[in-house]
């Protein structure tokens, strides 16, 4: 049977973001059976704060959790389980002043009362590291003082990039490079750290920082380069490809292109121009502006069903004798299935 305490040494090892949604409903089966507790809500806005983000990409219903879980840290005294749910939420909070403010009273807490905490220095890198991902958007979406946004990232990736270094977090590192190159809009820096942490193999962490550049390629205008260019095009291309599970080879078809050039493409090593471009998308069922960045991965015509599109992508290679030879099949299908079918 599970009891609070079970939940909360859960949280405080948590490392399963994939099955997080299994984490959501165990939690709030137990909260509607047992009643309302503080720190346990503390915990499942930290969870759906983390599931809207990471797994949805959808930054403002994350943000939404995080106001709920800052909201209720302003009504309690912090304990070590109220500082791992503020060190997720600042990055997410409604104006960059308050995650600051957050983070300047969670390091006081820390020296106060966990000086002596194995994990004390590294939750300090935590409030500095996630910060930095919240005032490279105020560097390019609040109305702000743009040097006092400067100011602040410049001092939280200084520490947090040192205590990588200190410990050796290779990997993070470069994560942190890649996202100081993005605040400073050097597109040669994004591009080397990219490829630097490419090199490492470390799926999870490639796509995540792949993401979050893909997520300010609009906004660096003028100084994106056409390298960059062609490796954020390239990652949108193979990024949805997967999601529709389609092989290299049935894009190539569609599009009219080699294999190789496929995989030259979604690489990086190449930029297609841009008539080509449109029969990518128009496979892929996205419009254009998907590979620059823009958040719709619909077209006017899309269907949301996976295997239907795939379907339709078939039918526009076949001839008409061909295209009503399914249709019939089809219609034969659901007849022998005894679904009730209307013909227009």
């Amino acid at each position: 049977m599970y009891t609070k305490e079970y939940f909360i040494n859960e949280f405080l090892a948590f490392d399963d973001k994939e099955n997080v949604d299994e984490h959501i409903n165990r939690l709030e089966t137990y909260i509607s059976e047992s009643g309302y507790d503080l720190q346990l809500k503390l915990i499942l806005y930290y969870y759906q704060g983390l599931k809207a983000d990471d797994l949805e990409n959808n930054y403002n219903k994350a943000c939404e959790f995080s106001a709920l879980a800052l909201d209720l840290l302003k009504t309690t005294s912090w304990g070590w389980l109220e500082l791992q749910v503020l060190a997720s939420a600042i990055s997410r909070a409604p104006h960059y002043t308050t995650s600051w403010e957050f983070m300047q009273k969670a390091l006081k807490v820390l020296d106060d009362k966990f000086v002596n905490h194995e994990n004390y220095e590294y939750s300090k890198f935590r409030l500095y590291g996630n910060l930095t991902w919240r005032l490279i958007r105020a560097r390019y979406y609040d109305d702000a003082d743009p040097a006092d946004i400067q100011n602040k990232f410049d001092q939280c990736i200084k520490e947090a990039i040192t205590f990588c270094e200190k410990m050796d977090y290779k990997i993070y590192r470069l994560v942190l490079l890649v996202r100081q190159a993005v605040f400073y809009g050097d597109s040669d820096k994004i591009l080397k750290y990219v490829h630097e942490l490419e090199a490492t193999r470390d799926k999870i962490w490639i796509r995540t920082t792949k993401d979050e550049v893909v997520e300010y390629f609009l906004c660096l205008g003028s100084n994106v380069t056409t390298d960059l260019k062609n490796l954020i095009v390239g990652w949108q291309m193979h990024k949805r490809r997967i999601e529709l599970r389609m092989k290299a080879a049935e894009l190539a078809k569609a599009a009219g292109v080699r294999h190789a050039t496929i995989n030259l493409y979604e690489r990086g090593e190449r930029g297609a121009v841009y008539a080509k471009l449109c029969k990518i998308a128009n496979a892929l069922n996205v419009d254009v502006s998907y590979f620059y960045g823009e958040a719709s991965t619909e077209s006017l015509n899309a269907t949301t069903d996976i295997t239907t599109h795939k379907l339709i992508q078939l039918m526009a290679q076949m001839s008409e004798n061909e295209k009503n030879y399914l249709l019939e099949s089809a219609r034969l299908i659901m007849k022998f299935n005894h679904i009730d079918h209307t013909e227009e």
